[in-house]
């Protein structure tokens, strides 16, 4: 029988875009997040410590629900 490794999930919050774009290119303190993240996730399982780890990161922006005002159109907009 296979033992299956449950996913590791990350939220590193909301975060500036120059911030992102480093960690795009491999650098920047998100990236050092991440690297810790691993090491921790290696540090807990010794299956793991051999093994290559490789970090998948996805970054998305929320978008806004657009609210229906019902209150009704003001005079003289049309």
């Amino acid at each position: 029988m296979t033992a299956t490794i449950a996913p590791v999930v990350v939220d590193l919050g909301k975060e500036k875009s120059k911030t992102l774009r480093a960690l795009k290119k491999g650098e920047g303190p998100l990236m050092l997040d991440v690297a810790r993240v691993l090491e921790e996730v290696r540090a807990r399982s010794s299956e793991l410590a051999g093994k290559e780890l490789v970090p998948v990161v996805i970054i998305y922006r929320k978008k806004l629900k657009k609210s229906r005002s019902m209150l009704p159109m003001p005079f003289g907009m049309k």
